[in-house]
């Protein structure tokens, strides 16, 4: 029987944070041993298309993927992808939650994004239940849900767009009525004076979304958030217990005052479930990404400063200055993604950043950077203070760790080269995954026919030559922009060696 998702058809993305060497890394830094990225066992349940599932099968060829999802139409394109990408090591299959058994054997990592808070309780249960019999030993599951209390805004939002929408039945025009209704709130709350308000920002962001997103997040049949503490109460049901965020600067409260943040985990003591709930209830968040591991594993209250020499590190961040000092009490502020920001005045923190910032968006094992800083900063390395100081820029968001450096190059060779997947894309639409497991959309034709043609068999004569035929431009207008394209693709994460 089709479902809503065989109407709408969901887009398949990747969620970097879903990803296994990001697992891995915060499983390291709370206490465990989880399996290496590259020979492991993920499951993704409720997969969609695979679009978050394909990639990671691309990267690793020694691992195997199994997704399965209840729509027929996404599994089936899936299906094709991997049929066309000559995949070996990933299986979709169209299979109800309520039917998976013990066949499927264990996994190493199991995802289940975008599913927990849009079913009905049973099923919930049911997935709890997978993930006890499923997971391994050392596994690691992440379950995404919408959290209480971010989501009590949304939810009054949703019960104004179904009574909007009682009488509408069918998927495009629930869609285009709910838009409207959406621009119309946003126009009655931008009156003359009017401050910036929490109802605007919310059906502003709701806007934001894609129809397909809306329709299914919001206008779906079930909506269920949750507070953090009965989501961590829930697995714990089931034999399963909260380990941490998959993003460790999601469980941090940098940007409230020191009282703030003292009393908060006052309130919790040594309760980690608690302090979350209570960040929750500071922040307003309304949305998690929550991992969990079986309840007979110890877990580390907090992050283990003491495993970051064993990872990789890598930084998207710019310094705000141009004239960067690296003498003691120079202060440098630093400015990353998503508005992380960071400043000091200690040398060799300033060093490493920059070291980090030139190598983008190649990794750094934890030996080189001390090497490299140390050097930069004129200091004997200290091993002890730049762990410190990787803890402090990965809680801020500057700094991205890795259990497995990834394969792009901040510099192309003599014969520039992106994945087959990018490749592939890049022939059929304008989402392309990066190396990093993140989107990014090339909405220019001649950008999609340049990506395709990037399969490591052309120099740059040959490449000019690739591409004379598609404009009026002169050869050295074309190598000028190959070489400016090639530079703005390796920042990307876009070329491999």
């Amino acid at each position: 029987m089709p479902t809503a998702y065989d109407q709408v058809l969901y887009p398949g993305l990747p969620f970097s944070r879903s990803h296994p060497d990001q697992l891995a890394v915060m499983a390291t830094l709370f206490g465990m041993n989880p399996a290496p990225p590259q020979r492991c066992r993920v499951l993704e349940i409720a997969c969609a298309d695979g679009g978050n599932l394909i990639p990671m099968a691309c990267e690793f060829p020694e691992s195997s993927f199994v997704g399965f999802d209840l729509a027929h139409a996404v599994v089936e394109n899936g299906q094709r992808q991997i049929a066309e990408l000559g995949l070996r090591n990933i299986c979709l299959d169209q299979m109800d939650l309520m039917d998976v058994g013990s066949k499927l054997g264990t996994f190493d990592y199991i995802i289940a994004h975008g599913l927990y808070s849009w079913v009905p309780e049973p099923v919930r249960d049911k997935l709890m239940a997978t993930v006890k019999a499923l997971l391994a030993p050392q596994g690691v599951a992440y379950i995404s849900f919408n959290a209480l209390p971010g989501c009590r805004v949304r939810q009054a939002f949703r019960e104004m767009l179904l009574f909007h929408l009682r009488n509408t039945q069918d998927p495009g025009e629930r869609i285009a009525q709910a838009r409207e209704f959406l621009q119309c709130f946003t126009q009655a709350q931008d009156r003359p004076g009017e401050k910036e308000n929490l109802w605007r920002t919310e059906a502003e962001s709701l806007l934001e979304k894609s129809p397909a997103v809306l329709f299914h997040d919001e206008l779906g049949e079930v909506y269920d958030p949750v507070y953090v503490h009965d989501f961590a109460a829930h697995a714990g049901r089931f034999g399963l217990q909260f380990l941490c965020e998959a993003s460790y600067t999601d469980m941090q409260l940098r940007k409230y005052p020191e009282e703030v943040k003292d009393r908060a985990r006052r309130w919790a003591g040594e309760d980690r479930v608690l302090r979350e709930l209570y960040s929750d209830f500071l922040r307003g968040r309304p949305f998690r990404r929550t991992l969990l591991c079986h309840d007979d594993i110890p877990v580390a209250g907090d992050l283990l400063a003491e495993r970051i020499p064993r990872l990789y590190a890598a930084s998207p961040a710019n310094a705000e200055s141009r004239q960067r000092d690296l003498r003691p009490g120079a202060v440098e502020r630093f400015l990353g993604p998503k508005g992380s920001a960071a400043e000091t005045s200690h040398p060799l923190a300033k060093a490493a950043l920059l070291t980090l910032i030139q190598a983008w968006p190649e990794c750094l094992s934890f030996d080189d950077l001390l090497a490299k800083s140390a050097n930069l900063a004129g200091q004997a390395p200290d091993a002890g203070t730049l762990g410190q100081i990787l803890h402090g820029t990965f809680a801020a968001g500057l700094v991205h760790l890795h259990v497995l450096p990834p394969r792009c190059v901040a510099r192309p060779g003599p014969f520039p080269q992106t994945t087959a997947l990018a490749r592939w894309q890049a022939g059929r639409g304008i989402n392309i995954t990066t190396v990093r497991h993140s989107t990014v959309q090339m909405e220019g034709e001649t950008e999609r026919r340049f990506l395709a043609v990037l399969d490591g068999t052309r120099d740059l004569p040959a490449l000019i030559e690739e591409l004379a035929q598609f404009g009026p431009h002169s050869r050295d207008e074309i190598a000028r922009q190959i070489q400016e394209n090639l530079g703005k693709l390796a920042r990307l994460g876009l070329l491999v060696g």
